[in-house]
Formats: structure tokens, C-alpha cells, sequence
């Protein structure tokens, strides 16, 4: 009976966190600057694991990782950054610091269990970071995935994007049809051209274009070593997580980021920058590995 058991319960296991992705309801929380479209999916009792995404693609990146994670023993809370997604566009620059602020709203307001381990991808480690460095006993531990240092200086464009009024316009003339377009190549070269369409759809909404060029305008995706610098000091696990392809994020940029951080483990994947489409497993298994070791 005992083996039965034991060749059932892995099924079982994986069963109830596909069954728990498919039925998760998608909320929204009326936060201080608006409407955020989040969900929580996973056992009550799973480990709390926060997943912030980067600066382009919503909540939905993590759809590939999500089941991995619940299979492994954590519940997820993820949600769309303003001016993404389903999430809402509010008037005003969009600065680093009201994504930050919305990350710490959006924990409390969600009555997610804390302490929390906190994963970033991109921009969004830049911005777990931040937040981690001013609220350390609200965070577990921290995961950075391809942390994003400072993607302005990458950036041909970044002085055109940078101009009142004209960045808006080559946003929405350039740089977004760019976008799209790269998707499109990336999504088929990775067999998901499904996923065209569903950035297609957040793309098309011109809050998106806007909040996007006043993230560079406003040095939201400028120098974020500060924000990775304020974690000298900091009294938890630091994980990251990078891919030795990605070609967003440069090997000097990974470099000086970690050079920035406290003592931490580096975990480098065989993948690109949306390793978290393409590896999920490969990204899940390392934080399985990690989450039970001490300092």
C-alpha cells in the first residue's frame, strides 16, 4: 500500500498545482494610484514566494514558472506593474519609486502571508531589491533573475524616448512596433508564437507606450546600482539567477551587479533573457536547491 502511495502521490501533487494555476482567480486592489490586477495561486501553506515582473511583458511571463514553483511547495502572488497588463495607467511620471511603492502596497493589500521570498525579473529585481533593502522583515529572501542594472545606457534610443512630448510619439511610432516585432521573432523562435497576441494586447493600449517612455525619461530604467548597493546590509539569502545567452542584460552588467550585493549564491542557466519562458524548470529547480539552505 506504502508504495502505492508513494508512486500516487507525486501525480497527485503535480495534479493539484496544474488544477490550481487553471482556476486561479485574476483580482484587482484598489491601491494608492489605482486599480493592480494580481492573483494568488498555490496551497495556503506553501512557502510565500512574490514574483515581480520586468519592464515590458506583464504578470503573465510567469505563467511557465508558476506551475513548477506549486509543484515544488510554494504559493505565488504575481501582478501587473502599472501600466501593464490589466493593471491601470495613472496620470504622472513613472518613476522607480512608484513601482517600488506598488510592490509594498500590493503586500499588504493583498493579505499574502509574510515574511515572503521576493523574485524580480529584470526591472523587477531592481525593484525587489529596492524594496527588500527599506522593509528587510517583511522578506524571507530575495531572487534576482537577469536583474536588469541599467538598460538607458544599452538604449540607442534612450535620448529620443528621453524628449517631452516627441519621446511619447516615437514610443508609440517607434519604439513599440519595435517591440513587437522582436517579440514576434522571439515567441516563434522559442515555439510560443502564441504569446504574440497577448502582448499585442497590452501593447495596443496607449498608457502602455506612455508609461514605457517615462520610465526612461524618468530613470526608472536608467542606473539602478543604488538600489542593489543598498543590500550591503542585508540580513537575508540573496539568490540570482542568470542566462549565459542573454544578450539584454550584458555579462559586465551581471558582473557589476554582483559585485554590488552582500555574499549570495549565483545560479547561470543555458538561456536567454526570457529564460523564464523558455526554462522554468531549469529557474524552479534552482530555488528548490536554495530554499532550504542557511546562511
Amino acid at each position: 500500500m506504502r508504495v502505492v502511495k508513494d508512486r500516487v502521490r507525486p501525480v497527485l501533487d503535480e495534479l493539484s498545482a496544474w488544477i490550481s494555476t487553471k482556476v486561479a482567480v485574476v483580482r484587482k486592489e484598489k491601491l494608492s494610484e489605482g486599480w493592480t490586477s494580481w492573483q494568488r495561486e498555490g496551497p495556503r501553506d506553501g512557502i510565500p514566494l512574490v514574483l515581480v515582473h520586468g519592464a515590458t511583458v506583464p504578470s503573465w511571463e510567469f505563467d511557465f514558472l508558476v506551475p513548477a514553483l506549486l509543484r515544488a511547495g510554494f504559493q505565488t502572488l504575481r501582478f501587473d506593474l502599472f501600466a501593464h497588463g490589466e493593471s491601470d495607467r495613472p496620470p504622472g511620471p513613472y518613476t522607480f519609486e512608484r513601482f517600488t511603492r506598488q510592490v509594498r502596497e500590493m503586500l499588504d493589500a493583498s493579505a499574502f502571508p509574510k515574511p515572503v521570498i521576493l523574485l524580480g525579473h529584470s526591472f523587477g529585481a531592481a525593484v525587489v531589491a529596492a524594496v527588500a533593502a527599506s522593509d528587510p522583515d517583511k522578506v524571507a529572501k530575495l531572487v534576482l533573475v537577469a536583474p536588469m542594472l541599467d538598460f538607458n545606457s544599452t538604449s540607442a534610443w534612450t535620448t529620443l524616448f528621453r524628449l517631452p512630448g516627441l519621446g511619447e510619439l516615437a514610443m508609440h511610432a517607434i519604439g513599440v512596433p519595435t517591440l513587437i516585432r522582436r517579440r514576434r521573432r522571439r515567441y516563434a523562435g522559442i515555439g510560443k508564437p502564441e504569446l504574440t497576441p497577448r502582448f499585442i494586447e497590452q501593447c495596443v493600449d496607449h498608457g502602455f507606450a506612455r508609461g514605457l517612455a517615462s520610465m526612461i525619461r524618468s530613470g526608472a530604467l536608467g542606473d539602478q546600482s543604488a538600489s542593489y548597493a543598498a543590500l550591503r546590509g542585508f540580513p537575508r539569502d540573496v539568490l540570482v539567477v542568470t542566462g549565459s545567452r542573454d544578450t539584454i542584460i550584458p555579462p559586465d552588467h551581471v558582473a557589476r551587479v554582483r559585485a554590488l550585493l552582500p555574499p549570495h549564491l549565483h545560479c547561470e542557466i543555458e538561456a536567454e533573457h526570457n529564460l523564464l519562458l523558455t526554462h522554468p524548470d531549469a529557474v524552479a529547480d534552482a530555488l528548490v536547491s536554495w530554499k532550504t539552505r542557511r546562511r
